[in-house]
């Protein structure tokens, strides 16, 4: 057995080993004190929610309590899975800085507690006794990662017919409309553990300072881009924006995802794309980094051209409101646009080789430029 004694680790090499994982489990896990690693995978979000200061694993489990099956060998086939994330515990100071594990957790609790989302129940340990990192360590699904994929991955090879792709979009739907509806705050702002000192009410003062915080980035070439930013038009657009109260619309602070996506949410290998009943949502990636209380528009879910017909209906079904009346709100989305695309670029910095990280860089490059360029003549009524 590995020794549990926390070694120090720079947070640029933010990794576990197999032993440390199988640590984690046996403590941590419930009915799993006897279960065994069968693999253990990193998982690099090809989303908006990849975070550099966090890593997520999926952990294939023997358990020999409940062997999947009668299949010859049975004892080396996984049963199930359970999700992994390490974060340092000090991660170094910045403007803008992403939610730690355990406001992640509370967060999920919240989720859990108040809405029908699949979330299985997180295990959040900070003490530092078996391995050098805050971890938060998900309940185990009913299959193994090799039948498990993500809804990007489903739709991409062609697995879910007409029929299932709608049934899909109006399962998020439902699941956006209960998170922004009953998952809802007092104050805007990041979420924190307790409440602030000089709470906001104001998404408009909020969402100014968030924006300027991860701009401040870019300007200042903490990180460092190879285009041009076009500054002094974001500041000129932004003024006008602020002049024009585009973001002062909300009135009710929600809890939103803002970088989650179809990348972060498993289902199980679908038997029959046309049959909604052969596959089913199997576990959401604990990716909560940069939720926020805010406005619901601006989730990543709703990105143009989405939402689809199907996923407006099981969104406002489920309590959501409506998200674009007026062309104001529209005008409010390319803003959103920007910002998600500054986020995630922020988080990749600079991508290296790395063949997804660049071509996401790459989708944040033109986000970035084609909302400017947008907004030169955007409508605020």
């Amino acid at each position: 057995m590995a020794d549990p004694t926390p070694q120090p680790f720079p947070s640029s090499n933010l990794e576990i080993t197999h032993d440390q994982a199988q640590l984690i489990v046996q403590n941590f896990l419930p009915k799993h004190e006897n279960s065994v690693i069968a693999k253990i995978t990193k998982i690099r979000s090809k989303g908006y929610s990849f975070t550099s200061s966090t890593r997520t694993y999926i952990i294939d489990l023997i358990n020999p309590a409940h062997p999947p099956s009668a299949h010859i060998n049975s004892e080396k086939i996984p049963s199930g899975a359970c999700f992994l994330t390490i974060a340092p515990p000090s991660p170094p100071p910045a403007a803008y800085t992403p939610n730690s594990l355990p406001v992640t957790h509370s967060l999920l609790n919240a989720i859990r507690s108040k809405t029908s989302i699949p979330l299985t129940e997180a295990i959040l340990d900070t003490s530092l006794s078996l391995i050098p990192y805050h971890f938060l360590l998900s309940g185990t699904t009913r299959t193994s990662s090799d039948r498990l994929l993500s809804i990007a991955q489903a739709r991409k090879r062609g697995l879910l017919s007409e029929k299932g792709n709608a049934f899909i979009d109006l399962e998020l739907g439902k699941f956006l409309g209960q998170l922004h509806t009953n998952v809802q705050n007092d104050w805007f702002g990041v979420p924190l553990l307790k409440d602030p000192t000089d709470p906001s009410y104001s998404w408009q003062e909020t969402f100014t300072d968030l924006f300027e915080k991860v701009l401040s980035h870019f300007e200042k070439g903490t990180v460092k881009v190879d285009f041009q930013i076009p500054y002094e038009n974001i500041r000129l657009y932004h003024s006008r924006a602020i002049g024009f109260s585009v973001f002062d619309d909300v009135e009710v602070p929600s809890l939103i995802w803002v970088t989650g996506s179809e990348d972060d949410i498993f289902i199980s290998l679908p038997t029959d794309g046309d049959d909604p009943w052969s596959f089913e949502i199997a576990a959401i990636l604990p990716v909560a980094a940069h939720a926020v209380w805010g406005d619901p528009l601006l989730e990543s879910f709703f990105i143009p051209p989405h939402p689809s017909k199907a996923m407006a209906e099981g969104y406002m079904g489920a309590g959501g409101g409506a998200l674009t009346i007026f062309p104001r709100q529209n005008t409010k989305r390319l803003w959103y646009n920007l910002f998600v695309a500054l986020l995630v670029l922020y988080e990749i910095g600079a991508p290296g080789e790395d063949d997804e990280l660049k071509a996401k860089a790459a989708w944040c490059q033109t986000t970035i430029l084609d909302s400017v360029d947008a907004l030169k003549n955007a409508p605020y009524y």
